[in-house]
């Protein structure tokens, strides 16, 4: 068969993605909002969910891989395997009363494998991003104590991973049950000092902490799905991830250089004047992740037509918190519909394409300046078949906005592009020659 043929070059091409991640550890982003907490935590779901607003609770589809819910593995036939890789680019424009600006990047975004694990049985594993924080601030206003002019810099860097591997158990043709083991690891780096520009003899404080993060954080997913005479399904899901306390190594120094001429790292028997400290706005040593809980709903045609909504909701109060900000409630509801006017059309490739639309709210985990961050937005995107149509290119568009110009705050009006590629082949199927 020449899908054999092809196949070392497919599970090359995804090894040599899951060694690029390993490596890199890194997912660009710029955001003001990352200097707090764990940053901007990543939007789940490959390109044909998020082109659906972020859903995919209650989808028990065979043709795609669906990491939000575990229970959906086991939707994959005994005789086919899916390899799952893409990529997204953002464009952010931030506004205050003052000043706009804008930023864009490209980052790689997941490497997946699924496959079925006999008739009852899935199985997928594969990496996707969790958090990101990537900023570089510059705040500038006068020391009303010791009557200077002071200019503060914060940047940031770094990100989390989710490392997940998952398996699922159809029961009754109709039940799926499914757990995950997602597996945090990653690295998060944030900067501060002080700078007094009317005085460059004076001493310049500075600080850097280094927080690196590991844990397994378990999610438990369940899945119903009811098909009446082919005309007609009906499915609901939910998941369940479990509380967690990650393991955190801390790496904190504090420094003061003196100018004018060359900077030179003093010892603790040297004073110098001013002795401005430097305050720990970000840092902490205790993290708690959680329990999260999601359900979801989904209806339509068969190959054809998919309606669905999910929502979540998570408990972050009091995990974290610091200098004008602190963790709150985060609830978020999304909603999405796709589109197949003919699987089975003979001409008109259009008829084949997936088309799909959605939307999505979200009240964030973070607080700040005393007001809970919002973000929504509309989403779109399509599903192209290649050959067949359980090998698919995927492009979805999200244009959202997060936050408001009031309260002190930054407003980010934001487009992302995701792109993913999904291929199919068949491992198991038996030959036979006369």
């Amino acid at each position: 068969m020449q899908t054999e043929r092809y196949r070392p070059i497919l599970v090359s091409l995804v090894f040599t993605l899951i060694i690029s991640f390993q490596l890199n550890g890194q997912f660009n982003t710029y955001s003001p909002y990352t200097r707090f907490a764990l940053g901007d935590l990543a939007r789940q779901g490959f390109g044909q969910g998020q082109a659906m607003g972020g859903t995919g609770l209650a989808i028990h589809e065979g043709f795609r891989i669906n990491h939000l819910n575990p229970a959906s593995f086991a939707a994959l036939d005994s005789t086919s395997v899916y390899f799952d890789f893409g990529a997204n680019t953002f464009h952010n424009e931030y506004k205050t009363e003052n000043y706009s600006n804008t930023w864009w990047n490209m980052n790689l975004h997941h490497v997946a494998f699924a496959s079925s694990m006999g008739k009852y049985l899935g199985f997928s594993t594969g990496i996707v991003p969790y958090s990101s924080i990537g900023y570089n601030i510059k705040q500038e206003y006068d020391d009303l104590t010791n009557g200077l002019a002071m200019d503060t810099y914060y940047s940031g860097s770094g990100g989390i991973m989710n490392f997940y591997v998952g398996t699922a158990l159809k029961v009754f043709d109709r039940i799926s049950l499914g757990v995950t083991m997602n597996y945090l690891m990653g690295k998060l780096t944030r900067e501060r000092s002080v700078e007094f520009p009317t005085h460059s003899g004076y001493s310049t404080p500075s600080s850097i902490e280094n927080i690196n993060l590991r844990k397994p954080v378990f999610t438990l997913g369940l899945q119903y799905k009811e098909v009446f005479d082919d005309k007609f399904f009906f499915s609901v899901g939910g998941v369940y991830d479990f509380k967690a306390t990650p393991n955190i190594s801390n790496d904190r120094s504090i420094s003061n250089s003196f100018y004018p001429e060359d900077a030179v790292p003093l010892n603790d028997s040297v004073i110098v004047d001013p002795n401005y400290l430097i305050g720990e706005d970000t840092t902490f040593n205790s993290l708690i992740i959680p329990q999260k809980m999601g359900i979801g709903i989904a209806f339509g045609i068969p190959h054809k037509l998919i309606i669905t909504g999910d929502y979540y909701k998570q408990d972050w109060m009091g995990s974290m918190s610091g200098e004008n900000f602190t963790t709150t409630n985060s609830t978020s509801m999304h909603f999405g519909i796709e589109y197949i006017p003919d699987v089975e059309a003979i001409r008109g490739y259009h008829k084949l394409m997936s088309y799909r639309a959605g939307g999505y709210y979200t009240n964030s985990y973070l607080m700040v300046n005393g007001q809970q961050l919002k973000d929504y937005g509309i989403t779109f995107g399509v599903g192209i078949p290649v050959k067949t149509l359980r090998s698919s290119i995927n492009v979805a568009f999200t244009l959202g906005t997060r936050g408001t110009t009031e309260y002190n705050l930054v407003k980010e009006n934001y487009g992302i592009i995701t792109f993913n590629v999904t291929l199919h082949d068949t491992w198991f199927r038996k030959r036979r020659f006369d």
